[in-house]
């Protein structure tokens, strides 16, 4: 896309607004196809008017187009620079199944959320050394006050007694917040609040398997928040996303005695960071102890059944296929489904 030579008024998250120029320009749903066109991306097996419709009625461009850097450019000649047998419907195709990744995962991850708060509160209960509100104080005692100020802020705002209050759980916030019990906090925390609890609850009860739970529940936090937010995760599955740190010796572990590839391919899959994130999350809710819902269940074998339809259809000679592969033969591995 080429940039401008306007001056525009911007916002940076440095800067605030400040005047900018060499921008890329915004463009219209035409103009996007004619983009796609310069780059090499045919419009055979989708027409150029269905691409229009669905830049504007489906999912924006940013989302449809970021899947094209999966596939592969042509290296010299009059092409060069210019995809290789890429269609617009291979970008609807991607796109869809995206949308299936992120509708499952978040029915899995929602499980395990649920789950986590429900043995939470069973074990408090009993214990005869907690008595449900003991735990709630010392907890927001432990934290750090900026930390401790932000939930405070958060109950205080959704209570309803607050303007704008929050209909689902207002009441519950105002109603108990003079003491409030361990059984209403975790029903109305967000999840980072949640996993705060989970990691004071591990320190407090000295228990190494919870406190290894809490850090593959971070996995499944950034999962949930990037399916609920619609973000995308399938442009992610390239050799340069790196994660950030090693994978959790039980998830290794996981997957080794469920023998999903070779060692090597383990290692190699578990480098992508979003792999990692999503791999973490199926190690979780196959071995937690709950209930599983049977929408998450179902999802969960739809999605390998089409995650593997898709590897069949685009072939080794991309290198995204062995991550969607992978993931499909993790997921019919997992005991629970």
């Amino acid at each position: 896309m080429e940039k401008t030579n306007e001056t525009y008024i911007a916002w940076g998250l440095d800067d605030g607004a400040h005047e900018a120029r060499d921008l890329k320009p915004m463009l219209t749903p035409e103009e996007q196809v004619e983009l796609l066109k310069a780059k090499g991306v045919t419009f055979e097996r989708c027409d150029e008017q269905e691409a229009v419709e669905a830049l504007t009625e489906r999912d924006s461009f940013l989302h449809i187009a970021s899947y094209r850097k999966l596939f592969q450019v042509h290296r010299e000649g009059e092409n060069a620079g210019k995809y290789v047998r890429l269609d617009f419907a291979d970008l609807l195709d991607l796109d869809d199944m995206d949308g299936k990744l992120r509708r499952t995962f978040l029915a899995v991850t929602g499980d395990i959320e649920r789950i986590t708060k429900t043995t939470l509160c069973a074990r408090i209960a009993e214990d005869p050394s907690e008595d449900g509100y003991g735990i709630v104080a010392d907890f927001m005692q432990a934290q750090r006050s900026a930390y401790r100020n932000s939930i405070v802020r958060n109950l205080k705002s959704r209570s309803d007694d607050a303007e704008g209050f929050d209909v689902y759980t207002g009441s519950l916030i105002g109603h108990y917040r003079e003491a409030l019990p361990v059984w209403v906090l975790l029903e109305v925390v967000p999840f980072g609040t949640l996993l705060a609890f989970l990691l004071f609850c591990a320190q407090r009860w000295n228990d190494k398997a919870m406190e290894d739970r809490h850090y593959e529940l971070t996995s499944v936090k950034a999962v949930r928040n990037c399916c609920a937010h619609q973000s995308c995760i399938i442009n992610g599955f390239t050799d340069g996303n790196q994660a950030a740190h090693t994978t959790r010796y039980g998830v290794l572990k996981w997957l080794s005695e469920r023998e999903v590839g070779s060692a090597k391919t383990r290692k190699s899959k578990m480098r992508n960071r979003g792999m990692q994130q999503l791999v973490t999350t199926l190690a979780t809710y196959d071995t937690i102890v709950g209930y599983r819902s049977s929408q998450a269940l179902a999802a969960l074998v739809g999605l390998s059944a089409r995650l593997s339809e898709c590897s069949q259809r685009y072939g080794e000679q991309n290198a995204f296929v062995s991550f969607l592969s992978f993931l499909a033969r993790t997921i019919d591995s997992m005991d629970n489904i």
